[in-house]
Order: structure tokens, then C-alpha cells, then sequence
């Protein structure tokens, strides 16, 4: 696992456009970094509402608790058959402004497509930054990736599902929680 947590900050591989990042199957997972005591992070809109089951309203607090062996605090966990067009996808750094409304019943906001729930997840939990939502991700987000192809592993594909699920339940990324799941 300890290969898995070499953080790097997104502003570190934003510098080549993400180049440095493979074109390969892969998990990855994406951290808040550079905050002192995680104070910013303290301060959030840590609530969301979510529709569950027959359009119920579940009401969930995100936890200040994190993995005690962790580097930093885990916000989503993710796998994927092209590494670099996913965690693009997550950023979408070409779009400066807010993507998603902030929304005073913490409802979750439709997302602006299916893959960016990093974008997202730090678009709801600071609905009144000054900031862009692309300074933050520069400035506090941290990714790790690690590679799982044919040459890896057996099943790559299977890997990828395990480990992702078992990742998540280690250490409890703020993002991955959906009522569907």
C-alpha cells in the first residue's frame, strides 16, 4: 500500500497537462494537501442530503475522522482502464468558474456530468469560496495512481474493482459516499 500514498500535488502534474500521468488502467486517489491542521478542511460544508431509496431524503455528515496512517485526508478513491483521461475528467481544469450551484438545503447538485466528482465533492463542500474551484483543486488537492494492466496481474480487471472497494473502506473518502451505492 505504502506505494499507493506517495502524494504528488495536482499543480506538480498540471505543469505538463497532466502528460506525466499513463494512459493505462489504474487506481487513483485524490487527497487535501497543504492546509495546515487541515483547518480549511474542518471549516467545510461537511453535510450533504442525498436522494435514497423511493426519492427519500438521507441526510449524511461527513466525518472529520480520517485513517490514522494515512498522509492526509483521503477524498475519493478510483479506478479506471486510462488514468489520464479520468483524473481529467474529475478536474476539469479549462473550466475556471463554479460548475455546480451552491445549494443552502445541502441537497446534492446535479453534477455536471458523470465523472467529476472531485470537481464537484469541493465545489459542495466550499459553496461560498471566494476562490475559483480550480485554485483550490491547484492549491490543496494531492493525487497517488498506481498502475494495474495485463502485466501487473492476472485479471486486471478484477484487481481494479477489489482494490478500489477495498480502498474505500479503509479509508473512507468523503466523495465515494453515494445512496446508490
Amino acid at each position: 500500500m505504502q506505494y499507493f500514498l506517495n502524494i504528488i500535488p495536482l499543480s506538480e502534474h498540471l505543469k505538463y497537462s497532466l502528460a506525466n500521468i499513463p494512459n493505462k488502467a489504474g487506481l487513483y486517489a485524490f487527497w487535501w494537501i497543504n492546509d495546515s491542521n487541515n483547518e480549511r478542511l474542518k471549516q467545510a460544508n461537511r453535510v450533504i442530503t442525498l436522494k435514497g431509496a423511493a426519492g427519500q431524503k438521507v441526510q449524511v455528515e461527513y466525518q472529520y475522522e480520517w485513517h490514522k496512517d494515512l498522509p492526509a485526508p483521503c477524498l475519493y478513491v478510483g479506478k479506471s482502464t486510462n488514468l489520464r483521461q479520468r483524473i481529467s475528467q474529475h478536474l476539469l481544469i479549462s473550466k475556471e468558474k463554479r460548475l455546480h450551484d451552491a445549494r443552502d438545503d445541502f441537497l446534492k447538485a446535479k453534477p455536471y456530468n458523470t465523472s467529476c466528482q472531485l470537481r464537484w465533492g469541493i465545489e459542495h463542500i466550499f459553496p461560498n469560496d471566494v476562490e475559483q474551484p480550480t485554485d483550490i483543486i491547484k492549491n490543496h488537492i494531492g493525487l497517488t495512481y498506481r498502475v494495474i494492466d495485463d502485466e501487473c496481474v492476472s485479471n486486471p480487471v478484477a484487481e481494479r474493482f477489489f482494490e478500489e472497494d477495498k480502498y474505500i473502506g479503509l479509508w473512507r473518502p468523503w466523495f465515494n459516499i453515494d445512496s446508490e451505492r
